[in-house]
């Protein structure tokens, strides 16, 4: 009797553990867990030749953490509410693995980077340019109504008969849609040009912005610039930190500290055109900015009511943007 009892519970234990296996491996499979990530001291991982760097204040590069799903994750998630869990392809295009989007974000962060750079100098009265040949489709989502129309490997030249150089363009003339319009694009494929036409669709990952299911990069970058600016941010991807660059560099070309000595934090893509762009995450990154000393945070206005969410009952100011003169002349009038 003994003996039998040992072994129902022998074959019970099994039976447990193999489903937990199977269903950590479930999750581990279909969903990732979106954290508050770290926070950088934008001083320390950006150098602007001729600049200086002020000692007191700060502007601060905010990210999320994005880690695949598991059962002690799916514990913190549920205690901590400062975390989200979204699937997998709501963050990473079919027949990727994360180490191939984690390079295709690492090329947005180049770029976001670069249109900082020259958004910034042209603020401090230079004349940098920045060119490139267009836009080159990476991928096309399963769900996106340009599916049978372009193809990877395709260069997107103009938006609605306006010349592209770069992705960022492509992607604000786009998002400057409403949702379902139909974009004209004229795109280079194996040295013919031709026209598509393409509606826009919802973002899965940014409520009411329009695009059209596409993954791109700018095809051969020719950055010209007046000065040497060196920017490391190791492992850290995506274009959301476009506007804190600006800041920074803007920051280390002007002789007053424009934080005035505070601890500044935000968020937002940074377009030619001085323009705010909003992002991913915000409620992470908030979260991230007051847990590390932040006193303001800078949210794109289409961010703004959800980062104002998720600053409810922390110490720290969230000021609504949607273009660079926003925070220029916010941080005057502090002064």
């Amino acid at each position: 009797m003994l003996r039998k009892l040992r072994k129902r519970s022998l074959n019970l234990i099994i039976i447990t553990v193999v489903l937990l296996l199977s269903f950590n491996y479930y999750l581990s499979q279909t969903y990732t867990i979106i954290a508050p990530g770290i926070t950088v001291d934008l001083k320390d991982i950006v150098t602007v030749e001729k600049g200086s760097k002020h000692e007191e204040g700060s502007f601060f590069l905010t990210t999320v953490s994005s880690r695949t799903l598991n059962l002690p994750l799916l514990i913190y998630a549920a205690i901590d509410p400062h975390v989200n869990i979204e699937r997998k392809e709501q963050m990473i295009p079919p027949g990727w693995n994360m180490k191939q989007y984690m390079e295709y974000m690492k090329k947005w962060m180049e770029e976001s980077q670069k249109i900082a750079e020259v958004v910034a100098l042209k603020k401090a009265g230079y004349n940098p340019k920045i060119l490139g040949d267009g836009a080159q489709v990476v991928e096309i989502m399963p769900e996106s109504p340009a599916k049978g129309k372009l193809l990877p490997g395709d260069i997107i030249k103009k938006v609605d008969k306006e010349k592209v150089n770069l992705a960022e363009e492509v992607v604000k003339k786009v998002s400057n849609r409403n949702i379902g319009e139909v974009v004209e694009l004229e795109v280079e494929r194996e040295n013919k040009t031709i026209t598509i036409l393409i509606p826009t669709m919802e973002s899965k990952n940014e409520k009411g912005k329009a695009v059209v299911g596409i993954y791109i990069t700018t095809l051969n970058w020719k950055p010209m610039l007046p000065l040497k600016i060196d920017i490391d941010t190791g492992e850290i991807g995506g274009p959301s930190a476009g506007s804190m660059f600006t800041m920074e560099i803007l920051n280390q070309l002007t002789p007053e500290d424009l934080t005035g000595g505070r601890k500044i934090a935000g968020t937002g893509t940074i377009s030619l055109d001085e323009q705010i762009g909003e992002i991913g995450g915000i409620k992470q990154k908030v979260v991230a900015a007051y847990r590390d000393g932040a006193e303001i945070f800078f949210a794109p206005q289409k961010n703004a009511e959800d980062a104002m969410k998720a600053a409810e009952g922390l110490d720290i100011k969230i000021v609504s943007v949607s273009e660079l003169d926003d925070i220029l002349n916010y941080l005057r009038e502090l002064k």
